[in-house]
C-alpha cells in the first residue's frame, strides 16, 4: 500500500519557547513515539500535515515519515494521535505521531455514513444516526475512511445496531454494549398527534351515550358563557 510521505527533521531542543520561534520560522514541532522509544521531538511542515488531516481518512491517516539526521534518514509508519490548533488563529501549533506497523492492530474511530433513502422515510418517518463514528480495530493497511451503510432495506421502527453495521474486510468493532446506531421512527409531534386522534375516537364508557352532532349545550352554559367574570375581593 503507497502511504502519503511526511519529511521531519530532529527538534534538539524541547521547551515552548524554542517551539514558538519554530513556528516564527513557518514549521510545526511535533513528536514521535511508540513501540516501547522514547519521545523524540521533530519539526514538519504544517502545510502536509493539514492536507493529511483533511483528507479521505483524515486523522485515521497512516504516513510514511521520513526523519532526516546528521548520518542519513529513518522511516517509518506513523498515524497522528492528537493535534492542537490555536483557539484564534485557527492554525496548527502541534502534534503527536504515533509510531505503526503493517502487522499489529490499532484501534481507531471511522466516521458512520449513509446511502440511499429508507422505506420508513418514505413514509414520513425520520432516519437518525445515532452514532457519527464507531470503534474498530485494524492494521495499518485495512484502515477504512468510513463504514458506509445502504439504508435503503429500513422500515419504519428499524434500526441498525452497531454488530449490524457492515465493516469492511480486516476490521472488526470495538464497543462494550451493542447499541443502535441508525434508527427509523416517526418525528415526535406526529406521535403526538396520532395518539390523541386515536384518544378521541374510541368508544364511550358503558352506559355513557354518544354525543349527537350539533348538540345543544347543557342549560345555563351559555348565560354562564355570556356573564362577565366576577372581581375578586
Amino acid at each position: 500500500m503507497d502511504y502519503p510521505v511526511v519529511r521531519a527533521k530532529d527538534r534538539p531542543f524541547k521547551g515552548k519557547g524554542f517551539a514558538r520561534k519554530v513556528r516564527q520560522l513557518g514549521y510545526l514541532p511535533a513528536v514521535i513515539y511508540g513501540q516501547g522509544t522514547a519521545a523524540r521531538p521533530l519539526v514538519v511542515d504544517p502545510k502536509t500535515i493539514v492536507g493529511v488531516l483533511t483528507g479521505p481518512r483524515a486523522i485515521n491517516t497512516v504516513v510514511r515519515l521520513e526523519i532526516e539526521k546528521k548520518d542519513g534518514k529513518d522511516e517509518c509508519l506513523a498515524i497522528v494521535r492528537e493535534y492542537q490548533i490555536h483557539p484564534v488563529k485557527r492554525a496548527l501549533e502541534h502534534c503527536d505521531f504515533q509510531i505503526v506497523d503493517e502487522s499489529t492492530e490499532m484501534t481507531i474511530k471511522v466516521p458512520i455514513r449513509t446511502t440511499g433513502r429508507s422505506e420508513g422515510e418514505k413514509v414520513g418517518a425520520v432516519l437518525n444516526i445515532a452514532l457519527r463514528e464507531v470503534s474498530v480495530r485494524c492494521k495499518a493497511p485495512d484502515v477504512p475512511e468510513a463504514i458506509v451503510v445502504d439504508v435503503t432495506p429500513l422500515q419504519l421502527n428499524q434500526a441498525m445496531l452497531l454488530s449490524d453495521l457492515p465493516y469492511p474486510a480486516g476490521t472488526r468493532p470495538v464497543f462494550v454494549k451493542d447499541r443502535a446506531a441508525i434508527t427509523v421512527r416517526m418525528p415526535k409531534a406526529e406521535k403526538v398527534e396520532e395518539a390523541a386522534a386515536a384518544e378521541g375516537e374510541a368508544a364511550p364508557a358503558e352506559g355513557e351515550a354518544p354525543a349527537a352532532e350539533g348538540a345543544a349545550p347543557a342549560a345555563g352554559a351559555e348565560k354562564k358563557a355570556e356573564a362577565p367574570a366576577g372581581k375578586g375581593k
